[in-house]
């Protein structure tokens, strides 16, 4: 929001959209299509970029915003200060520049800043003026009058949870400083409007008791906890209990259990918990690009970047070499976290943000018990620093979105098995198979090119083994490395030494490929109903299927079969061919606009081939041909022509 005493607002609802937009991001691009999504959501008109065009004539008319081309200076430059308003047409978008301390919502963030600083310094009277000054900017919600699209509201939310939280260290400086009496009115009426905030309730049963009124604190517990029941049918936090307790026993009470400040405040060194990463990546030179350009993007409040991939892929080794790349942008620290065991079993966030938590120096017994004070105490301490938060195997959006809890100025990395949507991802960036050329690269840093040049064939017969994976080339480069003396063709035969007539001459390598683990573990995160369904498809499917072939082998009507289908192109176990038009030559690229035929590769047809069915039973490519005994199939095994359960 424009302070008060800046340029009139406009009246139209969407140009008072455009303007808030343009203004919330003051100094930054906001892309046309940005804008575009904000004014009219999936669906826009066709003409939406003309009439936005429009919109930006009758902003720069009616408020007096000149300017068209790329700006001289932008609004934080020295050079810039005292600069008129101006609206800038960039090459993608459009860019608002603003003298500075122009914003309300800038000059908030500053202030909130500047009172952390004070009361980490133990100057609790000047912090507790400076949190009292910052709000006192604000006179009603973030967004009032401005019809609010997704960035919008990812930026309302942002600043409300920040004013909260400024408004909860306000008041614990003044329960620090034994102002009880003065705070109760205050606290009664903040409690009245959020009756579900129980680090409120505490610090109102603190100032009751403090102030001489232990039997009135005692109620406001059970005031707490009637709304905690109705509300959301939960029992007090474990730290609201405590209190109650101490407080029924007549205990002293010094501080605030609940208070989201409580950070040691002699801490000043960075948390560091990166993994160490790989020295070079080789191929990835394009997505390396995308990440830092998505992280740079200033109209996210915390970029957060997803990155996906099939199996084998390399997600987790390009997730940690971009980290290390970008941590020296990030002064604060950094934060890592796999969210998926290695049995497949994915982590709670609560367990995470526990570990975060510890991480950053709060002590065991301050750690709230529950997963939203958990978030809220992370997310203050987040706010106002420049963190990068590495999330590895995320499994889902539920168990990701409390972790999306950064602020402005820090970055989150995410990987997954899956596709994941969520408006707490701003960019995406898919790593498909390495280039032949960069698969070839990696070969030859590793056994030289004269060992390549000498057996091509050899070469290129390894290329395909490895589907030009990372994972499986560097399991091959390694072994390259070891066995200097060894030809092309030898270690290719290394690889292919048990023929196997089922899965194909790749299944037995793929154990020793650094495949057979991905695959499995991508495969876990399936019900059991389509783990089945998988295996059978898999086995019975031509190299592709179309939705009415794969009910025929599962026995289930096509619009289930391509309901499952399309979970599985989710997953990265399966991808999707464009169906060809009757009439046109197979492999002519052509292809009907809504109909798909779906395709297993190689690796993933070949590991499921040795991997045991969701029954446990091995697959056909272990159940003989040099991997081991025999074993016979059960007598209870499902039938081949058995329908199955597709869940949706």
């Amino acid at each position: 929001m424009l302070q008060r005493s800046a340029i009139a607002t406009p009246t139209a609802p969407k140009l008072r959209t455009v303007m808030a937009l343009l203004a919330m991001n003051a100094g930054s691009v906001v892309g046309t299509h940005q804008l575009v999504e904000e004014l009219w959501g999936e669906n826009p008109p066709p003409s939406s970029t003309t009439t936005l065009q429009t919109y930006i004539y009758q902003l720069r008319k009616t408020l007096g915003l000149g300017g068209s081309g790329t700006p001289a200076h932008l609004p934080g430059d020295p050079a810039a200060a005292g600069r008129d308003p101006v609206l800038h047409t960039m090459m993608n978008g459009y860019l608002l520049g603003l003298p500075e301390k122009s914003l309300d919502s800038q000059e908030f963030v500053a202030r909130a800043r500047r009172g952390r600083a004070e009361m980490a310094a133990g100057e609790l009277e000047k912090a507790a003026v400076t949190f009292r000054s910052a709000l006192a900017l604000w006179s009603g919600a973030a967004m009032t009058g401005v019809t609010a699209g997704p960035i919008l509201q990812a930026e309302e939310v942002r600043l409300e949870e920040l004013r909260k939280t400024v408004l909860e260290q306000r008041i614990d400086i003044d329960l620090r400083l034994g102002r009880h009496r003065e705070v109760i009115g205050e606290l009664i009426a903040i409690v009245a409007q959020q009756p579900i905030h129980e680090g409120f309730h505490a610090k109102l049963m603190l100032a009751l008791y403090q102030a001489g009124r232990r039997s009135e604190a005692l109620l406001a517990y059970q005031g707490a906890r009637t709304a905690l029941a109705r509300e959301l049918g939960l029992e007090p936090s474990a730290e609201l209990r405590r209190l109650q307790q101490k407080m029924i026993a007549g205990e002293p009470v010094i501080e605030n259990p609940a208070r989201t400040s409580a950070f040691p405040a002699s801490r000043t060194d960075p948390v560091t918990r990166l993994p160490p990463g790989l020295p070079r990546l080789v191929g990835r030179e394009a997505e390396l690009d995308q990440v830092g350009a998505a992280v740079a993007d200033r109209l996210a409040s915390a970029p957060a970047v997803l990155v996906l991939g099939p199996p084998g892929s390399g997600k987790s080794a390009f997730l940690t070499y971009t980290a290390h790349r970008l941590r020296s942008a990030y002064p604060d620290g950094d934060l890592y976290a796999r969210l998926l065991g290695p049995d497949g079993t994915p982590v709670p966030p609560e367990t995470v943000l526990n570990d975060f938590l510890g991480a950053i120096g709060v002590r065991p017994e301050r750690i709230p018990a529950t997963l939203e004070e958990r978030a809220r105490m992370f997310r203050s301490w987040a706010d106002g620093r420049k963190v990068l938060i590495v999330l590895d195997d995320a499994t889902d959006t539920a168990q990701l979105r409390p972790l999306l809890t950064a602020g402005p100025g820090s970055a989150v990395l995410v990987a997954s098995r899956r596709r994941l949507v969520d408006p707490g991802l701003t960019a995406t960036v898919e790593l498909p198979p390495l280039s032949p050329d960069a698969a070839r690269r990696m070969l030859a840093d590793a056994c030289g090119d004269h060992r390549l040049a000498a057996d091509a064939d050899a070469t290129e017969g390894l290329l395909d083994l490895c589907a030009r994976l990372p994972v499986a080339l560097r399991v091959v480069a390694d072994r390259g490395r070891l066995r200097p003396h060894w030809p092309m063709g030898r270690l290719l035969r290394s690889y292919r030494t048990v023929p196997d007539r089922e899965a194909g001459p790749e299944g037995p390598a793929l154990a020793e490929l650094g495949l057979l683990g991905s695959v499995d573990l991508t495969r876990r995160l399936l019900g059991a109903e389509e783990r089945r369904a998988l295996h059978r498809l898999a086995a019975a499917a031509d190299s592709t299927v179309t939705p009415e072939d794969a009910a025929g082998i599962l026995g289930v009507v096509p619009g289930d079969a391509e309901s499952l289908l399309e979970h599985l192109v989710e997953h990265y176990l399966m991808h999707p061919v464009p169906d060809p038009v009757p009439g046109q030559p197979s492999g002519s690229g052509a292809g009907t606009d809504d109909r798909y035929r779906y395709r297993f590769s190689p690796a993933v047809r070949a590991a499921l081939a040795v991997l045991a069915d969701p029954a446990g039973h091995p697959g056909p490519a272990a159940r003989g041909h040099g991997t081991g005994p025999s074993v016979p199939a059960p007598r209870n095994a499902a039938r081949a022509d058995a329908p199955v359960l597709v869940t949706r």
